[in-house]
């Protein structure tokens, strides 16, 4: 009786020892927004057949919200602010917008995972405390809202249209970035981020200031050495997509001065090459490209032998003449 009695005890302690604790369900399992209010975090809950499974899942899910909030609202953005220019300028800005965003976690935590038994399945949260996020992140924006300022502020104070318009652009060129970093700030704490409203005026009123000032330029191209236009078509084309107004006469001047460099007679061989420098009427420089081709093309005749080489040197200045 003694001994069964012992056997009884030790069988009831090492079921108390060993057993699994029953898992306690945490508040914020059944609705975790209440636990995790809006105003105060960004939250999202995962889950897995594993503990990390289901915080890799929660910070997917984090991940989805922020990519797919960003996405639209930079194409809305990025489309108001450029109302009124062309229709291929806008899809362009909007397309390069939205290939650049990337989920930017900044202060993420997790909650500890709950495995709910019925489904067989570990549940997690992944979240970030706004007004924390934000001190982490604001200096994110500053650093794009300098090096936008740094382009509109050289602009702002430069006298001469043509290279008051390619700072402008510049400017626009990295407006992209901060306005970008500013629709994160909005998803992480929008009241701190509408602060930054006077910055966003300023990136939307870019491309009007751009337009007024190319209405007051215009540019004579002047051309030595070229055949069938086929150079000075490419510097047109060039100019003309990047908003400038080509002349017959003009306030800034494109000197453009095409060599043939030709070797031999019955064949011969050229190796063209281009030297362009676009002056103001007061005799500013304000542009400069040179390019020549590598390649040797071979004819029997100069004519023939420029046809084929001047096409190809037209195409590398197409490429890589960009106002």
């Amino acid at each position: 009786m003694r001994k069964t009695l012992i056997v009884i005890i030790l069988t009831f302690v090492s079921a108390v020892c060993f057993a699994k604790p029953k898992s306690v369900e945490p508040d914020w399992f059944k609705n975790y927004r209440t636990v995790f209010p809006n105003a105060q975090y960004l939250a999202q809950r995962g889950s897995g057949i594993t503990a990390e499974d289901a915080k890799t899942d929660a910070a997917s899910q984090l991940a989805r919200y922020f990519q797919s909030t960003v996405s639209a609202n930079l194409s809305t953005t990025m489309s108001s602010i450029t109302t009124g220019t062309s229709i291929q300028e806008e899809t362009r800005v909007i397309d390069e917008v939205n290939v650049t965003s990337e989920v930017e976690f900044i202060g993420l935590e997790f909650t500890e995972s709950y495995y709910y038994k019925p489904e067989k399945k570990w549940y997690a949260v992944a979240y970030m405390i706004r007004d924390d996020a934000w001190v982490q992140y604001k200096p994110k924006i500053e650093s794009e809202k300098t090096k936008f300022y740094s382009f509109l502020k050289k602009a702002e104070s430069e006298e001469d249209s043509f290279t008051k318009i390619s700072l402008y652009k510049s400017a626009w060129k990295v407006s992209g970035d901060l306005i970008e970093k500013l629709e994160y700030g909005r998803i992480i704490n929008p009241n701190e981020e509408e602060k930054y409203s006077a910055d966003r005026t300023e990136v939307a009123e870019l491309p009007a200031k751009i337009e007024k000032e190319q209405k007051n330029l215009t540019i004579f191209v002047n051309l030595k050495g070229d055949y069938g236009n086929i150079v000075e078509t490419s510097i047109k084309t060039a100019l003309e997509k990047g908003g400038f107004i080509v002349g017959s006469s003009g306030n800034y001047t494109a000197d453009v001065i095409v060599s043939s460099n030709p070797n031999g007679e019955n064949p011969v061989t050229i190796m063209p090459a281009v030297i362009v420098s676009i002056k103001s009427s007061k005799g500013k420089a304000v542009f400069s490209y040179e390019a020549k081709l590598t390649e040797k093309t071979v004819a029997y005749s100069l004519e023939n032998a420029q046809k084929k080489a001047f096409l190809k040197l037209a195409e590398k200045i197409n490429e890589e003449i960009k106002f």
